[in-house]
């Protein structure tokens, strides 16, 4: 079949030399993998925190509750002390963060206030910055209850305990029914780096295909007796290929040898960025249609990768960023991996991943389809 020998083809050419197969395929690999490997180490390391509950009333008692439920962290709660001996703990660092409840907090619900939880860290990191988020949900949901019965003017202990507890199990029941939810979402950098290696790779892999439009050699293949779906087919199968084999080796390193473990099977995260690596040659494929030369491409790249990634909530969890980004997210392929790993994370089957894994599997074709179409020599391409 041409497509088959165009792909074989393309693959020698990727893998020419001794140096070549180092340097472009096993090197990239073993270097993430190592990356991989510490980064996971230390997410790996809880964090410890320490709570320091002033207040006498039961509502600083519950929120002590909801923080010690937290397993992201190793949560030691002190029943003595003051705050700035709180303070001082995180200074030299014998705590990673430390969490006050104020003394007025459960007489600040009941007055109809709104309470602020104090917290200490050395700097802002993801993980700090997320559960600085958690507390201040808390807070609020608390505070909207106290407000609710106010305005009715019913608002008294007994009232308001009821009510919360209400509510917990409401929001316990719809979280249960609706979706599972695991570890990817909430700590994506590892992952997140691993789809950031693929877009690079493919990048540099379409690049012997923009050499052959630059140079005429896909000119003079259209002039051979093979269709056009054809020569974009084995153009297409020798970048899927090259990767595939990329990606093996960095999972079998990342997973095996240097104990990365992503919360579900090793061959389940392969076919996941096997996915993600077809939607990822559409996507570069198709702006490669809209440039020059590769020079052109590189810098097209740079726009492309690291916005995306950004996008997509590969470097940060994506309920951190504004509602409309949220929603942009979706027009990204990085975001249904996520998701996809989020829920196998969490346990899930086949069946969980099926909305995720469909619309990469569409987003491939539609690029790979337009892709094929402004990479034909016959077409002249814009300036990026």
């Amino acid at each position: 079949m041409p497509s088959l020998i165009i792909a074989s083809m393309l693959v020698k050419r990727m893998f020419a030399s001794r140096r070549d197969i180092l340097t472009s395929l096993i090197l990239p690999a073993v270097v993430l993998a190592v990356i991989v490997g510490l980064f996971a180490s230390q997410l790996n390391e809880k964090a410890h925190i320490t709570v320091l509950n002033s207040d006498e009333g039961a509502y600083g008692q519950q929120l002590t509750s909801m923080i010690e439920k937290e397993s992201m962290y190793e949560i030691e709660v002190v029943s003595s002390g003051t705050e700035e001996q709180q303070k001082q703990w995180v200074q030299e660092g014998d705590a990673d963060a430390a969490i006050v409840i104020p003394a007025s907090f459960s007489k600040q619900l009941l007055a109809g206030n709104k309470p602020q939880i104090v917290m200490y860290r050395m700097n802002e990191q993801l993980w700090n910055a997320s559960l600085q988020l958690t507390l201040q949900a808390e807070t609020d949901r608390m505070h909207q209850a106290a407000a609710l019965l106010a305005n009715s003017g019913s608002l008294n202990e007994a009232n308001l305990t009821k009510l919360l507890e209400q509510d917990r199990k409401q929001l316990i029941t719809s979280t249960e029914a609706d979706t599972k939810l695991g570890s990817t979402i909430s700590q994506p950098m590892v992952i997140g780096l691993m789809l950031m290696f693929v877009l690079l790779l493919v990048t540099k892999s379409i690049s012997l295909v923009m050499e052959d439009r630059e140079h005429r050699t896909m000119a003079r293949m259209f002039t051979a007796p093979v269709r056009a779906f054809q020569i974009a087919l084995g153009n297409f199968l020798g970048v899927f290929l090259v990767g595939t084999i990329q990606l093996a080796i960095m999972v079998a390193l990342s997973c095996y040898v240097f104990g990365y473990d992503p919360g579900f099977a090793p061959i389940n995260l392969f076919l996941l960025l096997e996915f993600f690596l077809l939607a990822a040659v559409g996507l570069t494929s198709a702006f490669a249609g809209l440039v020059r030369n590769g020079m052109q491409m590189g810098q097209m790249s740079t726009l492309i990768i690291t916005p995306t990634c950004m996008l997509s909530g590969c470097f940060w969890p994506i309920s951190m960023m504004p509602e409309y980004m949220q929603k942009l997210a979706n027009f990204t392929p990085q975001k249904w991996v996520l998701e996809a790993a989020d829920h196998l994370s969490a346990g899930g089957g086949a069946s969980d991943i099926a909305i995720p894994v469909v619309i990469l599997v569409l987003f491939a074709l539609v690029m790979l389809a337009f892709g094929a179409v402004v990479l034909r020599p016959s077409r002249k391409a814009v300036s990026g």
